[in-house]
């Protein structure tokens, strides 16, 4: 492909999930400007799982839910990001697979050569999270109730955990061990 470039990449069926919005990919949403009239944020590869939580955290405090948006290789990292968040907080859940259609459009720099249309799929996860389920179909085949309370992890707030030093039996077929 060092004979052509890229001319024009259409998305097709990716509204929230490319360029429409300003938490477009490495950056990450202002939200003291976008105060409570956003709850989306996208996930990207490049995105750092910490600065995502704390962000849904944060709009979760202020809006009460969040959407995580994301494509492709991204989806694992959405997915994780929604376990940790649930694992934080009694949170209903409703999952939605699509897909988006990608074409690149390139164009020759050497006469001769034909212009290329490369089209594939994309798949497309968004996973809504709530603190309350009203407003959320709890019928949607995609929804899942919050965890039970003996599951949920409070926060980083708990006390540390301190080595084992009750003291060991040895045993005299130990390897080493001298007799």
């Amino acid at each position: 492909m060092d004979k052509y470039r890229l001319v024009e990449e259409k998305f097709i069926n990716a509204h929230g999930f490319i360029g429409d919005d300003k938490n477009v990919g490495n950056s990450r949403p202002n939200i003291a400007e976008e105060g409570v009239a956003s709850c989306t944020l996208r996930v990207t590869q490049q995105a750092k799982p910490r600065s995502c939580i704390t962000d849904a955290m944060t709009m979760l405090e202020q809006k009460k839910c969040v959407e995580l948006k994301a494509m492709g290789k991204a989806i694992n990292k959405a997915v994780t990001i929604a376990e940790i968040l649930k694992r934080k907080l009694p949170l209903h859940q409703i999952t939605t697979l699509s897909s988006c259609e990608i074409i690149n459009v390139y164009e020759p720099l050497e006469e001769g050569l034909d212009t290329v249309v490369n089209q594939h799929y994309v798949s497309c996860l968004t996973i809504t999270l709530s603190e309350d389920s009203s407003g959320l179909d709890v019928n949607d085949k995609g929804y899942q109730p919050p965890l039970s309370l003996e599951e949920i992890q409070g926060g980083d707030a708990s006390a540390p955990i301190l080595p084992d030093t009750t003291p060991k039996a040895r045993s005299s077929s130990s390897y080493g061990s001298k007799i």
